[in-house]
């Protein structure tokens, strides 16, 4: 794999080739962009390329160096990531502090990329500050985030931020057609991924999500109607749900966001597509002002979650509100 290979991020492959080319690699990198975009893919084929034997702006996937680290045996590159919990935790800061006292073993450099930086404890975040802020000059640290606002005003100032591009999807479709997908599966999943070539891939080989995709559809359709003993059973098996990673919140917010485009007249932009005609018997029963409260309702709803509130209770409250807000 080369830069080439990394989809739809042109602009950041040029700053850090750029960077390559003249020599002037900083000590610190924060790669911003949504889950699935590519972060990861561009941090390492950077860390292949700063540590490669044969060249000096991409990697050439041969020498031992590029090899070792595309089988994460290298002894100067380490990824950091979530290994208990949903965050980052001052011990592996400090394991990383420890790691960092030692020169490269093989390398001029010693990297380590963040994976879910945004997910740092603060002790965790002020730990690494005092990293960022006097590192050898041996060191590259590269932060990969998708919410800057999570992130120490202190830590993001520390380092260079570069921005990845949420992908078109039209990307996205001829990346799922070349791996073998049909056209009308991939036509759909492109839109279902939400800019996010990663997203889209695990889509493609989730035999079960077009099914709970489609009970879930078929939920918030029938939600005007239904009673309250039966809203309280689809809540237990939502937060099933969102305990088993599934998108659950992306999934209901691009619908409200159909009916609103639907409504204005834009077909051509939805997510939802192939529900066309159930959304049609939608867009009487709530007005604009509903339907934008509604997503602001969903939005909330999904930030008290990932704040540890009780799933159950804030599911139930969201599902209650969109309940009542229709039109009379």
């Amino acid at each position: 794999m080369s830069f080439k290979d990394v989809i739809g991020q042109d602009a950041a492959v040029r700053i850090l080739q750029d960077e390559l080319a003249t020599g002037r690699v900083n000590h610190a990198y924060l790669f911003l962009g949504k889950e699935g975009v590519g972060k990861k893919t561009l941090a390492f084929q950077f860390t292949k390329s700063l540590n490669c034997q044969e060249s000096r702006l991409d990697s050439c996937e041969g020498c031992l160096a590029c090899r070792k680290i595309n089988h994460a045996n290298h002894p100067d590159v380490k990824l950091l990531t979530i290994e208990d919990g949903n965050t980052i935790k001052i011990e592996q800061i400090r394991e990383l502090q420890r790691d960092l006292a030692y020169k490269p073993y093989e390398s001029s450099r010693k990297v380590y990329i963040i994976d879910r930086a945004d997910r740092m404890t603060p002790e965790a975040a002020n730990s690494l500050l005092k990293t960022l802020e006097d590192p050898p000059e041996y060191a590259v640290i590269i932060l990969l985030a998708e919410e800057l606002n999570k992130l120490l005003p202190t830590v993001i100032s520390r380092c260079q931020q570069i921005h990845l591009n949420t992908l078109t999807r039209e990307e996205i479709k001829e990346r799922l057609l070349e791996s073998g997908i049909e056209e009308e599966q991939a036509n759909l999943i492109s839109r279902l991924a939400d800019g996010s070539l990663g997203r889209a891939l695990e889509l493609s080989e989730d035999a079960e999500f077009m099914d709970t995709r489609s009970s879930i559809l078929e939920l918030l359709i029938s939600l005007p109607e239904i009673n309250t003993i039966e809203l309280f059973n689809q809540v237990d098996r939502l937060v099933s749900l969102i305990e088993k990673g599934f998108p659950l919140f992306d999934l209901i917010l691009s619908w409200y966001r159909d009916i609103i485009i639907y409504n204005q007249g834009n077909c051509e932009q939805l997510v939802n597509y192939d529900y066309l005609e159930r959304m049609k018997s939608q867009q009487d029963i709530y007005t604009i002002e509903d339907l934008v409260a509604i997503i602001t309702l969903i939005n909330n709803t999904k930030g008290y979650i990932d704040l540890n509130v009780k799933k159950d209770l804030a599911l139930q409250v969201m599902l209650f509100k969109i309940r009542a807000k229709r039109c009379k």
